[in-house]
């Protein structure tokens, strides 16, 4: 789970740069398949985060100046002891959802 989280950012920053590159370049630079990097867009379109595509600049972009926050908190409580990680980003939000667990901003 925190592997796919962290990857969901690394596709935010990699959008928010506008140098994305086609969506196979994109999947290659995630190091997942381009049918995988094609379910992760239209998740996130789902959950109603703008995301497009230009061919004429060949990268993927928010529209509307829309940004992702994503952050995450876990705990684990066990007799040995407590043990926290926390991680996330942030930016300007524009829409909220939460899913799964997730906010979305």
């Amino acid at each position: 789970m925190i592997h796919q989280l962290e990857r969901i950012k690394k596709i935010n920053r990699m959008i928010k740069s506008a140098n994305t590159g086609s969506p196979k370049e994109f999947a290659g630079e995630l190091g997942i398949s381009e049918s995988h990097f094609y379910r992760y867009i239209e998740e996130l379109q789902e959950m109603g985060i703008p995301i497009q595509y230009s061919r004429a600049r060949k990268t993927y972009y928010y529209e509307n100046n829309t940004e992702l926050s994503l952050s995450y908190s876990l705990k684990l409580i066990s007799e040995y002891g407590t043990k926290e990680i926390i991680g996330g980003c942030e930016i300007f939000p524009s829409l909220l959802f939460y899913e799964s667990g997730l906010m979305f901003l």
